[in-house]
């Protein structure tokens, strides 16, 4: 049984409807033919009116979306099952120049005339991703920046903490403090804790686990700066420290990673 196509005059009006959206709307019948797009696919795609209505919409996606669309589409018709029709989703999408881009995309189902047709709503977000790609970038700089690691001597760096550690940070200062020590081939890490306000459950057990992942990697671990109460925690805690190097000020943990690597403090004094 044929069915009746879509009233031109009902497509105009939906046209002029559209018109002013900023995002594109694309409408397609049941076998994926593109039959009305607004002002703003064309801006987005490159293409002219021309070029798209009466196309396949696979057209405007990429060849890996494209070799299934219609089969989709297809098993939608004769199962109504679906996971895209009433919901949106981010992918990509594809220019008339052959650049992908990421996209918003929404799809709804419409009756014109006694033929299913479908609306999708197309909103370019390449701009939301590049500045979220940005904001990324600025939090793992800050996160580094948060968590510095020194070189002080060949074989010996330091990391002062400073501030409160979650479990973000912390996973930044194990992956810092790693790559340090396989860079400079460090035979002692300083942790200094002297700027932790903190040391509760969750710190002690980022710290336990720093320790025995610098000791993976053959470098010894020097703790340094643990306030009286933070040590009052640890020993509440259970935390065994017997294995740990502990120094209470960051001089005598520098001095104590000397010692441990054979070197010597000479004091210069004035004649």
């Amino acid at each position: 049984m044929m069915t009746s196509p879509a009233n031109p005059d009902t497509l105009s009006m939906l046209t002029d409807i559209f018109a002013p959206a900023a995002d594109a709307f694309v409408i397609i019948n049941s076998r994926g033919i593109i039959k009305m797009v607004n002002p703003s696919v064309r801006e987005i795609f490159g293409y002219s009116d021309e070029e798209m209505l009466g196309q396949n919409v696979s057209m405007l996606m990429p060849s890996r979306y494209a070799v299934d669309h219609d089969g989709h589409l297809d098993r939608y018709m004769k199962t109504g099952v679906t996971n895209v029709i009433g919901s949106g989703r981010q992918v990509e999408a594809r220019a008339k120049d052959g650049a992908e881009f990421p996209i918003d995309l929404s799809v709804s189902e419409i009756q014109l005339g006694e033929e299913k047709h479908f609306v999708g709503i197309i909103r370019d977000i390449s701009d939301k991703i590049e500045a979220e790609r940005i904001i990324e970038e600025q939090r793992k700089t800050l996160l580094k920046l948060s968590t510095p690691a020194i070189q002080l001597w060949d074989d010996i760096v330091l990391m002062p903490l400073v501030g409160e550690i979650d479990s973000v940070r912390a996973a930044n200062l194990i992956e810092r403090l790693l790559e340090c020590i396989a860079e400079h081939q460090a035979e002692v890490a300083i942790l200094d804790l002297t700027g932790v306000p903190v040391i509760d459950t969750d710190v002690s057990h980022h710290l336990m686990k720093t320790v025995a992942a610098a000791k993976m990697l053959g470098a010894a671990v020097i703790l340094t700066g643990i306030k009286p109460s933070g040590a009052q925690t640890l020993v509440q805690l259970g935390v065994n420290l017997a294995n740990i190097n502990t120094k209470g000020s960051l001089r005598s943990g520098v001095a104590e990673a000397m010692r441990l690597t054979n070197r010597k403090l000479v004091s210069l004094s004035s004649d």
